[in-house]
């Protein structure tokens, strides 16, 4: 390879870095802000906790993670970026306030349709109830591709808490416990089930 190929690679990477925009959303009381951004591919969002409660950007609907992002807790001043490639509609909520509408939408692209996993397509393979629970919850498992095996539940740190063995499409309880039988403390676990996840949040 030449040198002068060498240099209009380095330069065009240069000028497509130099185009892509980062979009900033405002975390304020129990509100994204603005609640819908729309962006092309290749740029990035960022958001920041404006506020003085903790908050999380988490990919998905209605509590239920599609494993795409999870910014973790943001406390006031912190900010989390995520970069989007390909066009999309993609939804996010906040994991500890997504029952009061604490959600938001990121559009990527002109239409926003979808080609990458999205935010809907894991929400019918799994639900729990009740959510949130106290002692025990029944997880409802639907056919789903891979949608075999085991039921892993981890905290909101990512540590694997249980794993369940039901048969497949059935219905499983977890009572609270971890895989050495001691009680799981209250908070929010996720539950993956083949391409499923779920969020369930437990009150003590």
């Amino acid at each position: 390879m030449s040198r002068t190929s060498i240099a209009v690679g380095a330069l065009l990477i240069v000028v497509s870095q130099s185009l892509a925009t980062q979009v900033p959303v405002s975390i304020v009381d129990f509100a994204f802000a603005p609640d819908t951004v729309r962006v092309n591919a290749g740029d990035s969002v960022i958001w920041t906790n404006n506020g003085t409660f903790l908050h999380t950007s988490t990919s998905g609907v209605n509590g239920v993670w599609d494993s795409l992002w999870e910014s973790g807790d943001l406390g006031h001043g912190a900010s989390f970026v995520r970069g989007f490639s390909v066009d999309g509609t993609f939804n996010y909520f906040c994991r500890h306030h997504y029952l009061s509408g604490m959600t938001g939408v990121v559009v990527v692209g002109a239409s926003g349709v979808n080609e990458e996993p999205g935010s809907t397509e894991n929400a019918p393979h799994i639900a729990g109830f009740p959510n949130p629970f106290g002692r025990t919850i029944t997880l409802r498992l639907l056919p789903t591709r891979g949608g075999r095996g085991s039921v892993r539940l981890f905290d909101a740190s990512g540590k694997l808490v249980r794993t369940l063995w039901p048969a497949a499409g059935a219905s499983v309880v977890w009572d609270g416990t971890d895989n050495r039988g001691r009680e799981a403390g209250p908070g929010v676990y996720f539950c993956r089930y083949g391409s499923g996840a779920l969020a369930v949040t437990r009150l003590r």
